[in-house]
């Protein structure tokens, strides 16, 4: 009991703290060294928490379960009518990112908050949730020396830095709850359950057995329909994205070097989607099973979607001088404050999952983005559409155990599969990631009495992204996810003073 009490103290405290410093943390965008973040908005953020990452990133059918932990899916704003404790759900990450080409090697390390959350349970039917999270990161320094024909040897530099956070708060509610509590208040079903007929004779044995059944039949398929949820995000995107471009003539003695500066800062309102369905199977062939079956899928969508933005633009001509600095002989472009939008993509995902009771849940996800209609201030970056496709495997061996001494069986244990085909394709060769995760959800404490858990919740990945052939760049990426997650019961009134 005192170990929960000081990680949810802890917890707290990080939340608290976090939310002062998140805003400034988040616009610093150190999270991403990839020379990838360069095209597009940046490297995209999965907004799946702790729990989906060590899945594979897999989230579109993953909903609270009916026994803590409980969870925060903001990926899915459908699954917050499933909120049934005050979760508060608090995140860090870590990146080691080798590059590799033909000729060398080089390693960077980051680390950043990665989110905080909270959902809260309104009714049993509706739930909310709000939070901070990156929407990408930006983050890269990349060269490149040809040979251009007449003029020499020419030394390309391309930096970039920053990226779009994502404030969101969303609801997601049941519209068909309640279905089976008003059939059981209707005639028909009163009828059903009657010994008698409508003329008020007598039913025989066989006709009462075949009404209960028809009645039992009829409560369970609209039990099933008010397990429809429907959800929305509305989120904040705010964020800058910089750039700089370098053409520098080493061996030119009558050509000066160039340099284009631009900063795209974006703040505007941003629309997400979703749907989830749960069936729950407690019988099959007549036979009632031990372990109740669910049977969840779930959808997300995301409209093509113009965010407003403003651009600086800064282009020179420049010479170095004698101890190194920049003189600057003509200026090209000097614009600030300029007005424009950015496209962000048509995005529709379809995800199902499997669950046996409160120990194995099996889920799979499968998202495509229409990066193609990708625009920046009306110039495109020649980008195509992509592709996700994830699945995940988590099992707890007894969730409800007690004792110091049955601890390993309460743990959640995780693992998942990654494919993605990016929207970057250099030199006709398109760029793809692979990726293996693994995790473990350690809680920590429990009393159902009062209604309040804690878990931490670890999870690694491993994976790479990209090839040295055609002389690009292949990526060996490990990540580590640290998440903080805690449930209580809160706005209950007291039975006693």
């Amino acid at each position: 009991m005192c170990i929960n009490k000081y990680l949810k103290r802890l917890t707290i405290a990080f939340v608290l703290v976090g939310s002062i410093f998140f805003n400034s943390l988040l616009i610093a965008q150190t999270a991403s060294t990839s020379p990838y973040s360069r095209y597009g908005v940046g490297d995209l953020n999965n907004k799946g928490l702790a729990q989906s990452f060590a899945l594979g990133g897999t989230h579109i059918a993953v909903q609270n379960d009916s026994t803590p932990m409980f969870l925060i899916n903001a990926a899915n704003p459908a699954s917050y009518s499933n909120i049934r404790l005050t979760t508060a759900d608090l995140g860090l990450g870590y990146s080691r990112l080798q590059l590799e080409n033909a000729n060398a090697k080089t390693t960077t390390h980051s680390a950043a908050l990665s989110h905080i959350a909270i959902g809260l349970p309104l009714t049993k039917w509706w739930g909310l949730s709000f939070g901070l999270l990156p929407y990408s990161t930006v983050g890269y320094k990349v060269s490149d020396q040809q040979e251009i024909a007449n003029v020499g040897t020419v030394n390309f530099l391309y930096e970039g830095t920053g990226g779009l956070n994502q404030a969101f708060i969303g609801n997601g509610i049941k519209p068909l709850y309640g279905l089976p509590r008003k059939f059981s208040k209707t005639k028909k079903y009163k009828a059903l359950i009657s010994n008698k007929k409508a003329d008020s004779s007598a039913k025989t044995e066989a006709e009462i057995l075949a009404d209960i059944k028809a009645a039992r039949k009829i409560y369970k398929r609209r039990k099933n329909l008010q397990n429809l949820s429907l959800g929305l995000n509305v989120s904040y995107l705010f964020g800058n994205i910089e750039n700089s471009a370098r053409s520098i003539f080493p061996g030119g003695l009558l050509a000066f070097n160039t340099r284009t500066y631009t900063t795209k800062r974006v703040k505007d309102i941003y629309f997400d989607y979703g749907i989830q369905h749960a069936f729950v199977l407690d019988s099959f062939k007549h036979r009632e099973l031990k372990e109740k079956v669910s049977i969840i899928w779930g959808a997300t969508f995301t409209a093509q979607t113009n965010v407003k933005s403003k651009i600086d633009s800064l282009s020179y001509s420049y010479f170095n001088s004698s101890t190194g600095y920049e003189i600057i002989k003509d200026t090209i472009v000097n614009s600030n404050n300029v007005d424009g939008t950015i496209t962000l993509p048509l995005s529709f995902g379809f995800g199902i999952a499997f669950k046996k009771g409160d120990k194995w849940m099996v889920a799979a996800d499968y998202i495509i983005q229409n990066w193609s209609s990708y625009q920046a201030f009306n110039q495109s970056q020649g980008l195509k559409n992509s592709m996700r496709a994830t699945i995940g495997v988590q099992y707890v061996p007894n969730s409800k155990a007690v004792g110091l001494e049955n601890y390993k069986k309460r743990i959640h244990y995780r693992a998942g599969l990654k494919y993605y085909q990016s929207a970057i394709e250099l030199k006709s060769t398109p760029l793809i990631e692979y990726a293996v995760t693994a995790g473990v959800g350690l809680p920590v404490g429990r009393n159902y009495l009062l209604q309040n858990f804690s878990m931490v919740n670890i999870g690694v990945e491993y994976g790479q992204r990209g090839t040295t052939t055609n002389g690009l760049i292949k990526e060996n990426i490990l990540k580590v996810s640290l998440g903080f997650t805690i449930n209580d019961r809160w706005f209950v009134k007291p039975k006693y003073d």
